[in-house]
């Protein structure tokens, strides 16, 4: 194992018998997240100047300053992390000087808060909001198209197909649904600048699907036993 090997393990604490990284070894291995957060610092500060006569939007600001504020809570928990390591070892100069770097990026990350708390809320909230959603959709549609349910059936082979494709059958299901009420102009206008309609629209969305997926999946488990009752009756 190599020199960066050995100090990561170092510092993730995966090693029992090893100490902690040394403050010019926390300040090597995490020099990159130090430059990040500051060009994302930097980017804000520049954004929040210039956001009136640029024309920047306060979406723009306040994504940078979730950035900012995501990277700074990751510099936080290395911190936290080399400070719970040198504690261990009883190493307590050490544990001071994580200490700094681990407050100091909390005064930080606190301030960055505060900051889209009072002027950028609605930037920050599109931005978290929209990456929820992705997030959402991201983890249903393995979760559904890919269950070992609906790989596993043992029917017979026309039901085991027709199984297995339920998730596509939910889907092509409610696509009609949703196209007959869009030319029946029944459908809700859809606000896509707000995060919170956003989101609920999508859960909307997967809990529909994966109901209709659950109907088609009971209808084709059904037909498939009274099939086989019926077979066996004969």
């Amino acid at each position: 194992m190599g020199r960066w090997g050995e100090l990561a393990t170092r510092f993730r604490g995966t090693d029992a018998k090893a100490g902690p990284p040394s403050l010019e070894e926390f300040i090597e291995s995490n020099h990159q997240l130090f430059t990040i957060i500051g060009m994302f610092g930097a980017l804000s500060v520049y954004l929040i100047e210039f956001q009136q006569s640029a024309g920047v939007s306060r979406g723009s600001v306040g994504a940078v300053l979730v950035l900012f504020l995501l990277t700074s809570a990751l510099a936080v928990r290395n911190s936290y992390l080399c400070t719970e390591r040198a504690r261990d070892h009883g190493e307590y100069l050490l544990v001071f000087g994580f200490a700094v770097f681990m407050y100091a990026f909390v005064t930080l990350a606190v301030s960055v808060t505060l900051v889209i708390a009072s002027r950028y809320a609605e930037g920050a909230e599109n931005v978290i909001g929209s990456s929820l959603i992705y997030a959402l959709v991201f983890i249903y549609i393995p979760f559904v198209f890919r269950a070992d349910i609906f790989t596993e059936f043992d029917g017979s082979a026309h039901a085991a197909a027709a199984i297995r494709y339920a998730p596509h059958l939910g889907a092509g299901v409610l696509s009609s649904w949703y196209a007959v009420k869009w030319r029946l102009g029944a459908l809700p206008d859809v606000e896509f600048g707000s995060a919170a309609y956003g989101i609920g629209f999508v859960l909307s969305l997967l809990g529909n699907h994966l109901a209709v997926t659950g109907v088609v999946f009971g209808a084709v488990w059904t037909a498939d036993r009274v099939a086989r009752v019926v077979r066996r009756m004969r």
